[in-house]
């Protein structure tokens, strides 16, 4: 099984998709994180964060309130964990803005979100 590297292309919109993200995620308030990278205060608790090149790692601190959030906002969280991930695969018809804008569609709408009552 041989490992392929990757080109320099790709590194670099891996590079572009990494920064476009840790900008957006500063925008909102996300600060250093204790075990992922970032943390980001949100309406369904605290959300940590760490961002690589084609993918994102998310996970609910509050577990029970992430997923009433994913249940009816998907896509949906690890119910057991509350792992919220996002991985992307960089092409010609797909780069890293059209990744960047669908992470933000799902951050805009948990940033917005209001927690009904139990």
């Amino acid at each position: 099984m041989s490992r392929h590297r990757k080109s320099k292309r790709l590194l670099k919109l891996e590079e572009q998709f990494k920064a476009g993200v840790i900008a957006y995620l500063a925008s909102l308030g996300a600060r250093a994180g204790r075990f992922y990278d970032h943390e980001l205060d949100t309406p369904a608790g605290l959300l940590h964060v760490s961002v690589y090149g084609d993918w994102i790692a998310c996970r609910f601190d509050d577990v029970a309130l992430g997923r009433r959030f994913t249940d009816d906002h998907g896509p949906a969280c690890n119910p057991y964990s509350g792992k919220w991930n996002f991985s992307y695969e960089f092409s010609n018809e797909f780069g890293p803005d059209q990744a960047l804008a669908d992470f933000r569609r799902n951050l805009e709408r948990l940033m917005s979100w209001q927690a009904a009552a139990a």
